[in-house]
């Protein structure tokens, strides 16, 4: 059995598995023909959804949001994702991918936004690592508050990080370089927030009582430390909570604002596929944090969090 700190570094890596726009099997190309050979149901629409059994309600759920989320980008900022849904089950999930059950993600050509559908999916049993972050009289109180369960929200967490995976697939999409593979992360989950703050209160709920960095600090704390060693760093689940921190406090401010002031600073060709530059030719992360600061202010205070002794 995995103790309290065992989980939450269970947890940081499998949220690594998530930051990659791309998965094991993105370059699959038969996910969608094997998923479509399945024979599951599937719900029409702009977004078309296939789902497993018993799970129409949360399949419409999450395809009305994606069709939500490209309206809301497509009239803010002539930017949105055309890709189909698929929520499924351990089973389903195994038939369509060849793999076994996971968290979130896009994968596929063309890509697939692949939605875990029941709580024997590894990434629901690690939200504990989230929960032990929290104070337990703000968690009580939240759960009071919101007449809701740990439970529940664990489970719009996790819908939250099928969010962040679009988001990725966003940035290329509307011509954002991140230079940096920190500023990726921290801008998928921007456009996953920017879009649940106004549209969906359930999820920016529980992305405020989650989203935040592990009381204890990792051996790893340093953005270069982030860029060198990326899947190797001690717990990648407290940069994630770090870089949500910061993208609560720029979102209230800037909203959308600050995509567009990107694209502008850090251009990429809209739709081209981010190949990430050796690390020595890379931004260094303290001129790219210079860079945001020029935006909002902040990031430079902030940073400074990664920086302090554990």
């Amino acid at each position: 059995m995995w103790n309290g700190q065992q989980v939450f570094r269970g947890f940081a890596w499998i949220t690594l598995l998530s930051c990659s726009v791309l998965s094991a099997q993105a370059e699959d190309p038969k996910i969608l023909t094997r998923l479509r050979g399945l024979g599951l149901p599937t719900l029409d629409g702009k977004v078309t959804a296939y789902y497993s059994a018993g799970c129409r309600e949360h399949a419409k759920k999450l395809q009305t949001a994606i069709e939500d989320m490209n309206n809301f980008y497509q009239s803010r900022l002539g930017v949105h994702l055309e890709l189909p849904l698929a929520l499924l089950n351990a089973e389903d999930w195994k038939r369509a991918t060849g793999d076994d059950y996971s968290l979130p993600q896009v994968a596929g050509d063309p890509p697939v936004i692949l939605m875990p559908a029941t709580s024997d999916n590894p990434v629901y049993g690690l939200m504990a690592a989230r929960k032990a972050a929290i104070p337990p009289e703000e968690l009580q109180a939240f759960l009071k508050d919101h007449h809701t369960t740990f439970d529940a929200v664990a489970a719009d967490f996790v819908d939250f990080i099928g969010f962040h995976e679009l988001g990725h697939m966003l940035t290329t999409q509307f011509g954002i370089d991140p230079q940096d593979r920190w500023l990726g992360e921290l801008l998928a989950t921007y456009w996953a927030y920017a879009y649940v703050s106004e549209r969906q209160p359930d999820w920016k709920s529980a992305f405020g009582l989650l989203g935040r960095p592990s009381t204890v600090r990792p051996k790893n704390t340093s953005l270069e430390d982030f860029e060198r060693l990326y899947s190797d760093v001690d717990d990648y689940g407290w940069y994630q909570g770090m870089f949500e921190l910061r993208v609560r406090e720029v979102c209230p401010r800037l909203g959308v604002g600050f995509l567009r002031d990107l694209k502008q600073r850090l251009p990429l060709q809209p739709g081209t596929e981010l190949k990430w530059k050796p690390l020595d030719a890379r931004m260094k992360p303290a001129v790219l944090v210079q860079e945001l600061d020029k935006i909002t202010p902040g990031f430079r205070e902030w940073a400074v969090g990664f920086r302090a002794a554990p």
